[in-house]
This record gives structure tokens, C-alpha cells and sequence, in this order.
């Protein structure tokens, strides 16, 4: 059994993160790619300063970002007439992303990136069930999955907070099963906001997930 202590929905300009990151930290993250600095952004909304350091995992997923840059660099290395940038071979690697944040979140253990084929396509199903697993192990106290996508006109970041202890204002119980026990949601990238709506509602006692790669694995949150 685990928790859902916050979830977080954002959404900026791209020309913001650079400030949204000084708010959060209190100065800028050099260097970094924009999902990076939406990486940290959402992390600092979701952890208080003291959660920061506690043994802590982060698995995102993303269509763009790493998957966008990688493209771009073969285009240029094998149809463009130039020679691609150092920082345009960084912009390739996700892992990057912890390690630029982790000064800011001492706790932050270990990271883990799944790109995504499509808009459409998500997988939060894997993220959480990978979550409860590493949670019900005592592999960390918090594991942090988000959805975090950056595109020429829009920036955003939906998270869920899951933790091994009930803070004050969680949300939810946490657990994986085998078997739905409510109607089960689609694996969309808007999990967060449908969760949210499900919260606010009241109406049913659960709210399930069901793996559309295996039909058995179900990701479900029960109301405390």
C-alpha cells in the first residue's frame, strides 16, 4: 500500500521556464534542456524543501524531448550540411536531466526516461506500477512520475507524488492489483486531470487504471 500525496498539473510558455525555475530554486538551471527545467519545476511544486531529501525516484515519459532532439541530430549529421553541436548531442540524453537537478533535490536517487511514439500514446500505467513495486520494496520513500512535453508553443508537466507514509493533505491510497475493481480509465496522458476530476467528484470510491499491454495489471487509487 502506498499514498498519492500531491498531483500537479502545469502548463507555461516556453519563453517562462527559465523564471518559473528561478522562483522555484531561486536561480537559474544553466544549461539545461527545457524538459530539464520543467523536470525540476515540477518536482519543487510537488516535494516540500524537507521531502527533497528523502531517497526519492523520478520517472517520466515524454514525446517530445530526447526522442524530438535525437531526430533533429540525424537529420544533421546525415542530411544537413553541418556539424551538430556538443550541446545538441546533450539535448539527446534524458539521464542528463537528474543529474542537473539533483543538486536541488538531494534525495533523488536514481531517474528514469520512456519516450513516447505519439501525442495520443502514454504509459502510466508502467510508471505507477513500477512506482508501487519500488515503493512496497522500501527502495525509496517518494517516487515521483510524471508526463512532461515542450513544443514550440506550449510547455507542460502533469505529476503524481506517490510516497510509502500519508502526509497530512494526501489525496489517496495507492495499490497495484490484478484485477479492476472499478471501471477502468484508458491510459491517456491526461491520467493527472482525470484523477483530479475523479477527487473532486466524490461520487465513486475508486478510480482504476488498466495497462492496455497487459490486461491483468491494474493501477488502482481508493479514496482515504
Amino acid at each position: 500500500m502506498a499514498f498519492l500525496n500531491a498531483l500537479v498539473t502545469q502548463e507555461f510558455a516556453p519563453d517562462a521556464l527559465a523564471a518559473e525555475v528561478r522562483t522555484a530554486v531561486g536561480k537559474p538551471l544553466r544549461r539545461a534542456a527545457a524538459l530539464t527545467q520543467l523536470a525540476l519545476i515540477g518536482a519543487c511544486a510537488c516535494l516540500t524543501t524537507e521531502q527533497r531529501r528523502l531517497p526519492t525516484i523520478l520517472l517520466w515519459q515524454s514525446t517530445s524531448g530526447p526522442r524530438q532532439e535525437t531526430l533533429a541530430l540525424l537529420d544533421e549529421v546525415c542530411l544537413g550540411g553541418g556539424e551538430p553541436m556538443p550541446y545538441d548531442f546533450l539535448a539527446t540524453q534524458p539521464a542528463l536531466a537528474a543529474a542537473q537537478i539533483q543538486p536541488f533535490l538531494p534525495g533523488l536517487q536514481s531517474a528514469m526516461h520512456l519516450p513516447l511514439d505519439s501525442a495520443d500514446s502514454a504509459n502510466w500505467s508502467l510508471l505507477l506500477a513500477l512506482a508501487g513495486r519500488w515503493l512496497d520494496q522500501g527502495r525509496c520513500a517518494k517516487v515521483l512520475c510524471a508526463q512532461l512535453d515542450h513544443w514550440s508553443d506550449a510547455a507542460s508537466g502533469q505529476w503524481l507524488a506517490l510516497g510509502t507514509l500519508p502526509l497530512e493533505n494526501t489525496l489517496a491510497r495507492f495499490q497495484i492489483g490484478e484485477v479492476a475493481g472499478t471501471a477502468s480509465q484508458p491510459d491517456t496522458p491526461d491520467i493527472p486531470s482525470r484523477l483530479s476530476e475523479w477527487l473532486t467528484a466524490g461520487e465513486t470510491p475508486g478510480f482504476s487504471l488498466r495497462s492496455a499491454t497487459n490486461p491483468r495489471l491494474a493501477v488502482e487509487f481508493a479514496r482515504l
